[in-house]
């Protein structure tokens, strides 16, 4: 009896296909134990280790009285000044600042870089597959009927449906490379953000303390502009009694308007002050005088810890960031180098196909239709003209970029904190002496006006008073607020002020709801995340 034409072929039947299925998952399993194990050792290119730097043991200051490296910088310096509106306003920029924001979202950005460096390991092809084509196939095609064999040559439909993998192993650790690239590139944004956070609250106790100081130089102007007044009341009378020339009224008058024509250019530098908060502060630019209050210009502490030279290297971000990108680039130097080597792959596809070709049916597709194939594969680079060379010479090059900024960024470093130690010591002895300065102006000012009033004296000595008076007790606000400004600049040198502290948040809740909504983060924006009203906080390093 003939055959069904529908009836399954003895190596098509169920047990076929197992033994069939058996022998394809033996073939894949075995190159891939043998590959895997050897895949765990091998890695080229080198591993990363710090380089060294020229750190000296002491600060050049170290015998002064001032610089104390005795104990470590105060990670919440701004406190030393003993201002609660300074401590308020840093507290808020660290929060609220749109920079520290966009940091802060750069390290997410990295995190999840890295987590497609990962995926990396596994097989980097998995998809399913489904097809239903139509085929009209050519009657002069090498395949096709010859005319004489009076054979059709008709069109035929074909379905398929399955699941195809590729994976390159990772023989030569190249994937592994990328892994530890990517984790040093967010490494280098964290430190970034920690490099944001020093810059915003240095930023914000600077702007505040030239917010003092202007207004300590404002209300000098005014009081000199009340005296100069009276000298102005003084030299009219006398001038109206005949006492005196019309020269010293005139005098007094140009001194009076030459104080006056000062106000408005201080009054303009408060606002672009406060405007500048503003922004630190994430708001736009605003009147908030009533918040700022009037008060004196911060006083510095006299002796300030500033640690040891060796310090940076732990505490400074910039030199945390130079210490990643090096290491990354060290790795992107193995990435380069496997190119060299030959790259094993392992690749296959398990699925159904059937077509309606003769005897066969579409309805076949998943009862007798089961196909599959797979095994190793290799690919070895040959004639590439120097490519692979060339690019392995340019990752070298950029490591040995990396390695000297790293060198370069800790004497910038060393240069910047020695730099701003002897500013704040400097500043402190020119204070005392412009006080001394100050003092002897006012009093020769009031002895210039008590002489010129009781006529043993002309005008002259009195404008001459009353423009050093003027200008000592302007030097002097300027002086103490230098004293605070080499302060904030000797604590931003010393990389003091990038710790999480409580309440710092770096993305607002508002971002995290926009980010959520168009794309699934899973656990990635939960982690370390405090309630919802508040916002999300960054992992530490």
């Amino acid at each position: 009896m003939p055959e069904s034409p529908h009836r399954p072929h003895p190596d098509r039947s169920p047990s076929g296909r197992h033994s069939t299925f058996t022998r394809l998952l033996r073939a894949c399993l075995t190159p891939v134990l043998l590959l895997t194990l050897l895949t765990a050792c091998a890695k080229v290119g080198p591993d990363f280790s710090a380089p060294g730097g020229d750190v000296p043991d002491v600060w050049q200051d170290a015998s002064h009285p001032v610089a104390s490296s005795d104990a470590d910088v105060d990670g919440t310096w701004w406190n030393t000044f003993n201002d609660p509106v300074l401590d308020s306003l840093v507290t808020e920029a660290r929060s609220a600042n749109l920079s520290l924001h966009l940091a802060a979202l750069r390290v997410f950005e990295a995190r999840a870089r890295l987590g497609a460096a990962v995926g990396n390991l596994y097989p980097q092809t998995q998809q399913g597959t489904g097809g239903l084509t139509w085929t009209h196939p050519s009657d002069r095609a090498p395949t096709a009927p010859q005319p004489t064999t009076g054979r059709d040559n008709p069109d035929y439909v074909q379905t398929s449906a399955g699941l195809d993998v590729a994976w390159e192993l990772d023989f030569w650790g190249k994937f592994r490379r990328g892994i530890e690239a990517a984790d040093a590139d967010l490494r280098a944004s964290m430190a970034d953000h920690q490099t944001a956070l020093v810059s915003v609250s240095a930023e914000v106790a600077r702007s505040y303390i030239l917010y003092r100081t202007v207004q300590k130089q404002l209300a000098i102007a005014e009081t000199n502009v009340a005296i100069q007044r009276e000298s102005l009341r003084i030299a009219t009378a006398r001038f109206n009694y005949g006492a005196t020339s019309e020269r010293d009224m005139r005098q007094a008058l140009s001194l009076l308007r030459d104080t006056e024509a000062r106000i408005p250019n201080l009054a303009h530098s408060l606002r672009e002050t406060r405007n500048a908060l503003c922004v630190l502060l994430g708001k736009a630019p605003q009147d908030i005088s009533a918040r700022l209050g009037d008060a004196p210009i911060p006083t510095a502490p006299t002796h300030v810890a500033v640690g040891i030279p060796a310090d940076l290297l732990r505490r400074r971000p910039d030199v945390h960031k130079a210490l990643a990108t090096a290491a990354g680039q060290c790795a992107r130097l193995g990435v380069a180098k496997a190119d060299f080597y030959p790259a094993f792959t392992l690749g296959g596809f398990v699925g159904f196909t059937a077509s309606n070709v003769g005897a066969f049916g579409l309805g076949d597709t998943f009862s007798n239709g089961f196909t599959a194939y797979g095994g190793p594969g290799l690919s070895l680079p040959l004639f590439n003209y120097g490519r692979i060379v060339s690019n392995v010479r340019a990752q070298d090059a950029r490591f040995q970029q990396s390695l000297t900024s790293y060198r370069e960024t800790v004497l910038v470093a060393l240069r910047e904190t020695e730099d701003a130690i002897d500013r704040f010591i400097q500043a402190q002895g020119r204070t005392a002496l412009l006080t001394e300065s100050a003092s002897d102006a006012a009093r020769s000012m009031q002895l210039a006006l008590i002489q010129y009033q009781e006529g043993s004296t002309d005008f002259t000595t009195v404008l001459t008073a009353a423009r050093d008076l003027a200008t000592r007790e302007d030097a002097l606000a300027a002086a103490k607020g230098e004293i605070c400004q080499s302060l904030v600049a000797m604590f931003k040198a010393l990389g003091g002020g990038w710790h999480k502290l409580p309440g710092d948040v770096f993305i607002p809740v508002n971002a995290l709801r926009e980010m959520r909504e168009r794309t699934h983060w899973g656990s990635l924006l939960e982690e370390d995340a405090p309630p919802a009203s508040e916002g999300i906080r960054l992992p530490d390093m």
